[in-house]
């Protein structure tokens, strides 16, 4: 059996705000720092032997995989295959600051997130294509044994998709909060999505 955990960064002053990040290179901020440990420490109650770590390339992400890395004593590999979308100029602005100043692609976006792309931003096919292609470079080199992968809400919520034979409305319905983690389990062509946006270690 492969075992694929997905961890989302922790918190960054950005999320707490909600202000879009996209490639914004955002670092955690202090609850997300302490999250980042506690996801750590959970996963290393549970994984033995992690084969590899793979993260996205941007601070908030890295730095939550620096922590997995260090407390599982595993390589950790950076990859911009594994960023969240870019969102151009939609990037820094709140949801209400989107309405009010590109009202027609917000308009377009909301109900067309496929032909609604942000101005300067990451078309929804090419954002979903280079994650979808990652998950399945995994798939390929890896038949069994235990991953972990970093990376953001939109990132993340593709690879589950891929793994749930889903499309843009099962990635609108998927919820992954700051540092949740999910695992993905695969025996020979069989793929599960085992668990879901887990924060339990969060509340201790």
């Amino acid at each position: 059996m492969l075992r694929i955990y997905l961890v989302r960064h922790g918190q960054t002053a950005w999320n707490h705000s909600g202000r879009i990040q996209g490639h914004s290179d955002v670092p955690l901020d202090e609850v997300g720092l302490q999250q980042a440990a506690r996801a750590a420490e959970w996963l290393a109650k549970r994984v033995q032997a992690p084969l590899a770590l793979y993260s996205s390339d941007l601070k908030r992400a890295s730095q939550t995989a620096e922590m997995i890395a260090a407390r599982l004593n595993v390589p950790m590999q950076l990859t911009p295959a594994l960023r969240e979308r870019h969102w151009g100029a939609w990037e820094g602005l709140t949801r209400e600051e989107v309405i009010e100043r590109y009202p027609h692609h917000h308009f377009t976006y909301l109900y067309d997130p496929l032909a609604g792309t942000p101005p300067e931003g990451e078309p929804m096919t090419a954002f979903w294509d280079r994650v979808q292609a990652f998950a399945h470079q995994l798939y390929a080199q890896y038949s069994e044994g235990e991953l972990i992968v970093v990376g953001h809400g939109g990132s993340l919520r593709i690879m589950l998709c891929d793994a749930l034979a889903g499309d843009i409305e099962t990635y609108r319905r998927i919820r992954l909060d700051n540092a949740a983690i999910s695992l993905i389990e695969r025996v020979g062509e069989r793929i599960l999505v085992a668990l879901l946006n887990y924060t339990g270690f969060l509340e201790i």
